[in-house]
């Protein structure tokens, strides 16, 4: 596993896991065929893997303690690696369930945003989220998590942790929980609901005298386009001057959901284009009907940085090749990548990428990005502390739940450069 990617896996919401930069779609089959050309690799791969697992079983010394399911996660993970791609993954069966939540949008479970502390080696709260079981049974930021029904975390883990907190709506599941203040930790049993999480958040700005639409897009799950109709439903009542569509760390997600979002905003002319592994190629348009009307005669602004990828750069990409959008923060991620997914019979996953994108200009933006039309850095933030919860990242966590964005226009400069772009200002 990559050094990024395994950064990006040290931070997990119970929700879902940001994985790296993708986008994916079903486009080939997830089953395969012993053909003539896939027997001469199977051949090839065939002696080495078993006799070295013959050699693990028969001479290994600790060979009564061996985890094959870890020897199969870790074989599989290796041939990944063994392409040089970095858009080619092993997701393990609980990396997998994370990854599906994520698209999904929903999961059942208790609504908790949550990291792990290595220092006391445990997981450790961020915060609870708007309206769900944790919240109301008082759960707050920087309480410890000690075990879950009885297992420890400092046993699961962060992922298996945060798997073991899901569950069916309806069932309970039983936290104990450690407060500075408290003399002794407490445990704490909470019943599961349904937990939507929230892919889209907007508001009305008034800055400078005018009414300013600001868009929050986290990444494109399946219930992205849904949500950003919503968005744009309320914003178009409001006598808006502008907008703003901040994709910046937005890791992207699904194609059809970046097409149908893009549309929104693209009134004709085309998405983006796709060229496969077997060399064709598909061009993809705007969907007729999903544009907004009002928002012709407005300026838009797109805010995006270095953890802008894949479908974010889809909708940057089509944007500013058509002319629609004015782009602002700092080059974007480039993974043109697309990928698809397999399932194996471990229960986990492999990312293979099938197919690159290239803008409506045709431009490569793989392991390039795309340039801003205006270029402002935020300053790097100092890290105190790798454990330590600051305000800004609990309430950014607390409303995953809502519609609500949390904006900070004097500590943010590229989301003021942006509303000054879009007001005539310096």
């Amino acid at each position: 596993m990559s050094k990024k990617k395994k950064k990006l896996l040290s931070v997990i919401i119970i929700f879902g896991l940001f994985i790296t930069s993708w986008i994916f779609a079903d486009t080939v089959s997830n089953s395969y065929q012993k053909d003539s050309v896939t027997q001469i690799y199977l051949d090839k791969f065939e002696e080495p893997i078993y006799s070295t697992l013959y050699y693990i079983v028969n001479y290994y010394y600790g060979k009564e303690n061996v985890d094959y399911d870890k020897i199969v996660d870790a074989t599989i993970e290796g041939m990944m690696e063994g392409l040089d791609d970095p858009f080619a993954w092993y997701l393990d069966s609980v990396q997998t369930e994370e990854s599906k939540i994520d698209i999904e949008g929903k999961y059942g479970g208790v609504g908790l945003t949550i990291r792990y502390d290595y220092e006391m080696d445990a997981v450790i709260i961020v915060s609870p989220m708007n309206g769900t079981p944790a919240q109301r049974a008082g759960l707050m930021p920087n309480d410890y998590i000690l075990s879950v029904d009885g297992t420890p975390t400092s046993e699961l883990g962060l992922s298996k942790s945060a798997s073991l907190m899901r569950g069916e709506p309806g069932t309970e599941v039983t936290l104990e929980i450690y407060r500075d203040s408290w003399n002794e930790p407490k445990n704490i049993t909470l019943i599961r609901e349904t937990i939507e999480t929230k892919t889209v958040k907007f508001d009305k700005l008034q800055y400078k005298n005018k009414n300013l639409g600001y868009i929050l897009l986290t990444n494109f799950a399946k219930s992205s386009p849904q949500e950003m109709t919503e968005a744009l439903n309320n914003l178009s009542n409001q006598e808006i001057e502008g907008i703003i569509i901040d994709l910046r760390n937005n890791p992207g997600g699904l194609l059809q959901s970046a097409v149908d979002i893009t549309s929104m905003f693209l009134k004709s002319g085309e998405v983006v284009s796709v060229k496969y592994f077997d060399g064709t190629k598909e061009t993809i348009p705007n969907i007729p009907g999903n544009y907004y009307s009002f928002l012709q005669n407005i300026p838009i602004v797109l805010l995006v940085n270095g953890g802008s990828a894949s479908a974010s750069e889809i909708l940057t990409g089509a944007l500013k090749d058509n002319d629609v959008a004015t782009v602002i923060g700092e080059t974007t991620y480039g993974k043109a990548a697309v990928q698809n997914t397999f399932t194996l019979s471990t229960g986990g996953e492999i990312w293979l990428p099938i197919a690159h994108y290239f803008t409506p200009s045709g431009s490569d933006i793989h392991l390039k990005g795309i340039k801003p039309d205006i270029e402002v850095s935020n300053p790097e933030r100092e890290v105190i502390s790798m454990t330590e919860i600051t305000e800004e990242e609990a309430t950014e966590a607390f409303y995953t739940t809502t519609e609500k964005p949390v904006i900070n226009i004097e500590e943010d400069l590229q989301l003021k450069a942006a509303l000054d772009f879009l007001t005539g200002g310096n």
